[in-house]
């Protein structure tokens, strides 16, 4: 062979660079023969199990991403200026391509091709290679790691993309801020969970009294309350009525949390967003003491101060008991203040208030003398 036909390539497997040789048909792909084994016993497992050494660092990027998301909908809330909300968008497209990153990662390690993760992106697998190559992915993140554990530890980030003297003072301030106040924000399947465990710890009845009325064991009922199983329909109906809860209530979180993710599935199903507007109405007054019920219906004074007294007493109260609604800024915050995700319900909103007036929101009072127990 002629002195020099060789490239540099990096294993797809592990992402170790290595010599590639040129040669007639398909070149050598991975830098070893236990690289390749190790590839051909990962490219076995079914799609969707676990496994990936990246799945851990996805989740923590997702929670990040998530926090960002959140941060950014209350300093617009806020009317924090564009410069601080520029900011949080500029961390949130960071956090994107790390999650972008990973995710290819994640495919090659399942064996995918880069043909079919330049899909959604529209692009050819070479163009999508060339785009991530697997070092840029190993060294973005490996700066993640060390940033994510700076953060943790109290330290500086040790990335420079983002000069630390003009660093806004949004995050800082949270601590201090009335967007701190706000519930903490949940995903569907925690809501139903915080709500199923406030009717229980309701009740005042051992666990094991309110599994036999409802039918399944102790254990599973815990894994209920907890989060970590979703409950069916049937199994929600009974433990509800062994509660003494209500299931308009419930049932709003029951089909969040069991609504099926992905690019094809609206936010909303299609029926809300066409059907009657007063149907609508009832649907969105019923999501609304859902997300209350998951926040353990707490004193309306306490959610006033999460929406930093956007919103009065009276306001709140008729968000959550009047067939009137609010406009939709009111709602947004109120709906953000409880831990739930205002673009969940703008779809259901905007049928509701077809051809129908609303209450705009009224400046602070302390006139009002409403009592969480009104709702039941």
């Amino acid at each position: 062979m002629a002195v020099g036909a060789f490239r540099k390539a990096t294993g797809p497997q592990c992402g170790t660079p290595f010599r590639q040789e040129r040669r007639q048909g398909r070149p050598f792909t991975y830098c070893s023969p236990e690289c390749k084994a190790s590839a051909g016993r990962r490219n076995k497992k079914p799609e969707g199990t676990g496994g990936s050494p990246f799945d851990d660092d996805l989740q923590a990027v997702g929670e990040d991403f998530h926090q960002l998301a959140s941060n950014l909908l209350a300093a617009i809330h806020n009317g924090a200026s564009p410069y601080d909300q520029l900011w949080l968008v500029a961390r949130a497209q960071r956090s994107l391509q790390d999650v972008t990153a990973l995710n290819i990662a994640r495919g090659r390690a399942r064996g995918q091709t880069w043909d079919q993760l330049g899909v959604p992106f529209r692009l050819s697998g070479e163009r999508l290679r060339k785009t991530w190559p697997m070092s840029k992915i190993t060294r973005r993140l490996d700066a993640y790691r060390a940033n994510r554990a700076a953060r943790q530890a109290g330290q500086p980030a040790a990335s420079t993309a983002v000069p630390s003297q003009r660093r806004p003072p949004v995050e800082e301030a949270d601590t201090d801020s009335d967007t701190a106040t706000r519930f903490a924000a949940q995903t569907p399947q925690q809501q139903l969970a915080g709500a199923l465990s406030f009717l229980q710890r309701r009740t005042g009845k051992p666990l094991r009294q309110t599994a036999a009325e409802t039918g399944i064991s102790p254990s599973h009922l815990s894994r209920l309350l907890t989060g970590t199983r979703r409950p069916s329909w049937p199994v929600t109906k009974n433990l509800v009525a062994a509660c003494g809860g209500s299931l308009h209530e419930v049932r709003p979180l029951w089909e969040n949390a069991h609504r099926p993710t992905g690019p094809s599935t609206p936010t909303q199903p299609a029926p809300t967003r066409a059907g009657d507007p007063g149907h609508a109405r009832a649907q969105l007054r019923d999501a609304l003491r859902g997300l209350y019920l998951a926040a353990d219906r707490p004193d309306l004074w306490r959610i006033r101060a999460a929406t930093a007294d956007a919103l009065t007493i009276s306001h709140i109260t008729h968000a959550l008991t009047s067939p009137h609604l609010l406009d939709w800024p009111a709602t947004s915050r109120l709906v953000f203040a409880l831990g739930g995700r205002p673009a969940d319900l703008r779809p259901l909103w905007h049928t509701a208030t077809r051809h129908t007036p609303m209450t705009p929101p009224a400046p602070p009072s302390t006139t009002h003398h409403f009592m969480a127990d009104a709702f039941g």
